[in-house]
């Protein structure tokens, strides 16, 4: 009796035991046939005005613009870094990842609380290369990237959830035709990126600069400068095969981000676009060529005009989008996003 007790006993520990390894098993079988999903709940930015909220030091002065009036009229109603009225593209692109807008690093210090979210690199003026705005190009931002996880900021771990955001908003535009087809600088920086563990890479094209108000103010903003369309859409070409090539053999899948399309979807009112009363004409207008939206003389007087309704423009000053724009722009963005980012 006691025999056969203890042979009960044995039968019902291997019985466990097959169960438990038949369990995990199975649960590896099915881990193959669907990976774990890449959500991503970091964003780190990097790149010029059109993604910068706050890296801009006011020791600049009136060169800081964005820290002044009336920049940050309509959010959050005073001036916080950004080149706008509002939100810029950053927001727009963490608020779709359901993230609060991560840290800009010169600030980083002072909010702690936001570096579960990544943080921005980017500042006004800089570019690819150095382009004489006494600003951080690309590398030197991903130096700075790299720097914060050499110290611990953040964590290979923290990496797997995140992805990189870059603009190419055109301050190097005037060094398109100097460029190596190869754009071997920006190559180097994107599969670097890629080496620091970046899953996912997002790179704006180049948006249709001949439409923003510096170049149609001659024509009292009623019609785009034509003649660097060529160049603008051979940068965008040549972003769009770098994409490719670095995608094939790399753990890091990139995206180009038609912001280009998306633009000129809104200010020729295309089918779906939000309506824009204004899509030329700036919102903040400088006095005269020489001058900027936001600057004022010696005695304090604005050199400069702004609207009553910034929502009915697309352009806030001689370069930037208002947040208007940048909404009805990011409409059009979504969809490849979406499927970039399998959300």
């Amino acid at each position: 009796m006691a025999k056969a007790n203890r042979f009960l006993a044995l039968l019902y520990v291997f019985s466990l035991v097959f169960l438990v390894m038949g369990t995990r098993i199975a649960g590896s079988a099915h881990g193959k046939q669907r990976p774990e999903h890449h959500y991503v709940n970091k964003l780190f930015v990097f790149g010029d005005s059109y993604v910068d909220t706050g890296n801009l030091g006011r020791l600049l002065g009136r060169l800081a613009r964005s820290w002044f009036d009336p920049y940050g009229m309509t959010f959050p109603r005073k001036p916080t870094g950004r080149f706008s009225d509002g939100r810029v593209l950053t927001d727009y692109v963490a608020s779709f990842l359901r993230i609060r807008s991560p840290i800009p690093y010169r600030i980083r210090k002072f909010g702690q609380k936001l570096l579960p979210y990544g943080m921005n690199f980017a500042v006004a003026g800089s570019g690819i290369f150095d382009t004489g705005n006494f600003q951080s190009n690309l590398t030197a931002q991903i130096d700075k990237f790299q720097a914060q996880i050499d110290d611990g900021v953040f964590s290979r771990h923290d990496l797997k959830s995140s992805a990189a955001l870059i603009a190419v908003s055109g301050n190097d535009y005037q060094f398109l035709s100097q460029l190596d087809p190869d754009y071997l600088h920006l190559k180097v920086d994107l599969k670097r990126l890629s080496h620091i563990g970046v899953p996912k890479v997002i790179v704006t094209n180049l948006h249709p600069i001949g439409c923003i108000p510096s170049y149609t103010r001659p024509t009292n903003y009623t019609a785009c400068y034509s003649n660097v369309s060529s160049a603008v859409a051979e940068h965008n070409r040549r972003v769009d095969e770098l994409m490719q090539e670095l995608g094939g053999g790399s753990d890091t899948t990139f995206l180009s981000l038609d912001v280009n399309t998306a633009f000129l979807n809104v200010l020729h009112r295309a089918k779906g676009a939000k309506e824009i009363k204004h899509p030329l004409v700036p919102c903040c207008v400088s006095r005269s060529n020489t001058t900027e939206c936001g600057e004022i003389d010696a005695k304090g007087n604005r050199l400069y005009g702004v609207c009553r309704r910034p929502e009915e423009h697309f352009y806030w000053d001689s370069v930037h989008p208002t947040q208007a724009g940048w909404a009805a722009a990011f409409e059009f963005l979504r969809p490849s996003l979406r499927e970039f980012l399998q959300l």
